[in-house]
């Protein structure tokens, strides 16, 4: 369930936590590097200036990336929080964050932010400034980071900018400064820079056009028909069409080759059968049952599976297991947690297994990182590649027959850590499926896997029939679409950098029946982005929607409807955004668990079309600030409302709450009792951000 809320938050805040792997030596007040040759000290005093890092962070330590060229230094504080910054062996600064702001975020009710964007950037650029003036003027913000991620949410913490690098007034791909700022204080919360240093960077004298690289682009990339999903959230549709695979290849845009430069084509294999149905706890009893009647396999037979197909041993433990069932479907998931205990530390990972099939679905080993550190290579990739291959058959062996080995990426951020990853897709009328086949990673050093998962639709999906051809395809997708001038290293050596023109927009495909283009990315924007509504003109509520609309989502649509009355579900969604959760599913169940979880309503008040009168919004809005016990006295406040009498006895403190939060305003009649409408909703959320 949470992994559809931790989906949904700061973009900047992902992109910045990477954790170091080990801690080298340390005392109370600070840790001392002895396997590095990095010189640390100097660079110390500039870092402290740069972030203004006071004495108050009187406790220091080090950590080290498995990288050896890349060290962490960490300053915390007892009543401020910890600060990290990353460097190189150069000193370059390349990853900054200060966790005091994610303190206590669970009780956290948000404000609306008190810098503007522009007053944000301005902050943002002058860090990157004070960190690299050699590139502080050649960088460019990215107008439309959807072109580069496909969701970049609303955040009432702060603001996400994203920087890209240029050189002749061409951008430098991959060359990208991340900076999160908070909203309240102005303050960086974080910086994430990717990039190299010294690079070269060809002249663009001597440059074909845009149309000939085109041409020659149209002519030297094919298309491949696949089985696709279609849809946004968990609404979706099996389709045939036509895409880019080959997306690695650009044109040299001197010597008009066709180079490989640009990201590699990735098949997804993301498990959307279960995200488009949903997943439901099964309780102990019906577990029984279907435990008695062999139905499913039992949570000690799931657990020794884990243990017996990874050879888990001294140090491993499963030490929880929850049944769980794929709505409106009869199939039937342990989810096992799985930890790995190593001198006084451990970490937690998880695994899945089908109760009915007994097969592995997913399985990820939380010791296998550390115990490769400090290992050499002894496997091969193609040694690897059957002992995945020979892995899956014993699996899945009636799914094995259904596949095909995909070359792809290898998994190898740390360098010296190899891991190999091989992705296997299914063949459905010799064409290839997404989202459906396994994808297995295994350790180059220790010869384990050490990642695992299969995804597969059982779905119908259309035949091959009645479909337009390839060339018209290309004829489709190339319409009107332009190619850009970009700096790119090749994949083979990103150091060596070319002047290519690139395709941008290889995410289009071509629906191979009706020749429609579908973009994806349009299509999740469109569903999410803000529109004006066109009922609210004249509307009492009508500042506080569009103001509500910079910074969470709204209704659906381009009608708001002010006067109707809002159900359950849809205030509980503008209300858990408050608290930083951005909910943008249309998953009821997921959602009241997390309110559930958040106290803010339980299981017996759950009715998601049903109305909320004035007063049952009130007490979930005080619960949601935490003070839910303060609130149930309610004899002891004084509520000056005409009609203070007609408000339920156990939510008088509610009420008198809020009103002191200035959630409320209080004169006249409350009207408890009242169902609200969207425009009073509005306005109560508007409240809780703009309060005091």
């Amino acid at each position: 369930m949470k992994k559809k809320i931790s989906l949904a938050l700061s973009v900047g805040v992902l992109l910045t936590t990477l954790s170091p792997v080990q801690t080298l030596a340390e005392s109370n007040s600070t840790a001392i590097i002895s396997s590095s040759s990095i010189d640390i000290d100097k660079y110390i005093p500039k870092i402290k200036a740069i972030f203004q890092i006071s004495d108050d962070y009187d406790n220091f330590r080090t950590n080290r990336y498995r990288r050896e060229d890349i060290i962490e230094l960490s300053w915390s504080s007892r009543d401020k929080g910890e600060i990290n910054v990353s460097i190189d062996s150069e000193g370059n600064i390349l990853r900054y964050y200060n966790w005091k702001h994610n303190m206590n975020r669970d009780e956290k009710v948000y404000r609306f932010p008190k810098i503007n964007k522009e007053e944000g950037e301005k902050i943002a650029r002058d860090l990157i400034k004070r960190i690299s003036p050699e590139i502080a003027g050649k960088i460019e913000i990215i107008d439309n980071p959807e072109r580069y991620v496909m969701y970049d949410g609303y955040n009432l913490e702060g603001y996400t900018y994203n920087f890209t690098r240029t050189e002749n007034k061409v951008p430098v791909n991959d060359e990208i400064i991340n900076v999160m700022v908070d909203g309240q204080s102005g303050e960086v919360v974080s910086l994430y820079s990717h990039g190299q240093k010294d690079l070269k960077f060809p002249s663009k004298e001597g440059i074909i056009s845009e149309d000939e690289a085109k041409e020659l682009y149209k002519g030297k990339v094919g298309l491949e028909l696949v089985y696709k999903l279609r849809g946004v959230d968990n609404e979706f549709e099996r389709y045939l069409a036509y895409n880019i695979t080959n997306t690695d290849k650009t044109i040299d845009a001197k010597t008009k080759e066709i180079i490989s430069t640009s990201q590699k084509y990735y098949y997804p294999l993301d498990r959307y059968s279960l995200y488009e149905k949903g997943l439901e706890s099964v309780s102990s009893e019906d577990e029984r049952k279907l435990i008695n009647s062999k139905s499913i396999i039992s949570k000690e037979d799931a657990s020794r599976k884990i243990v017996d197909t990874f050879n888990l041993g001294d140090g491993y433990e499963i030490y929880t297991s929850q049944l769980e069932k794929v709505r409106e479907d009869d199939q039937y998931i342990w989810e096992v947690m799985i930890t790995k205990y190593r001198g006084n530390g451990s970490s937690t990972t998880g695994a899945a297994v089908d109760a009915k099939t007994g097969e592995i679905i997913d399985f990820s080993d939380p010791g296998s990182w550390n115990e490769a550190d400090n290992g050499k290579i002894k496997y091969s990739k193609e040694e690897l590649l059957r002992k995945a291959k020979d892995f899956v058959q014993k699996n899945s062996p009636e799914k094995y027959k259904e596949i095909e080995y995909i070359e792809s990426v290898d998994v190898d951020p740390y360098e010296e850590n190899k891991i190999y990853q091989f992705i296997f897709i299914r063949k459905l009328n010799d064409i290839k499926v997404e989202n459906s086949g396994f994808r297995v990673m295994i350790s180059g050093v220790t010869g384990n896997i050490v990642d695992y998962s299969y995804s597969w639709d059982d779905s119908e999906f259309p035949l091959a029939e009645d479909i337009i051809g390839e060339d018209k395809a290309k004829e489709i997708i190339f319409d009107g679409k332009e190619l850009e001038l970009e700096y790119q290293g090749e994949n083979e050596d990103k150091e060596n950098i070319k002047l290519v023109y690139d395709f941008k927009d290889k995410h289009l495909v071509v629906d191979a029946k009706t020749g429609e283009i579908i973009d994806d990315k349009k299509e999740f924007s469109d569903k999410y982005s803000n529109k004006a509504y066109k009922d609210i003109g004249n509307s009492f509520a009508k500042n506080q929607i569009e103001k509500l609309q910079e910074s969470i989502i709204l209704f659906k649509g381009e009608d708001f409807k002010p006067k109707s009355e809002i159900t359950q579900k849809d205030f509980l969604k503008l209300l858990v955004q408050t608290k930083g959760m951005f909910y943008i599913w249309d998953d009821d169940d997921y959602l009241y668990e997390v309110l559930a979880e958040e106290n803010i309503v339980s299981n017996e008040e759950k009715n998601p079309g049903g109305k909320v009168t004035r007063e049952e919004a009130i007490k979930y809005i005080v619960r949601a600030f935490g003070q839910e016990q303060s609130g149930n006295l309610g004899d002891i406040y004084r509520i000056d409302y005409n009609d203070a009498d007609q408000i339920d006895s156990s939510l008088r403190g509610h009420v008198a709450i809020a009103k002191g939060l200035g959630i409320i305003s209080g004169e006249g009649n409350f009207r408890p009792k009242d169902n609200l409408r969207r425009d009073e909703a509005a306005v109560l959320i508007y409240n809780i951000l703009n309060r005091k």
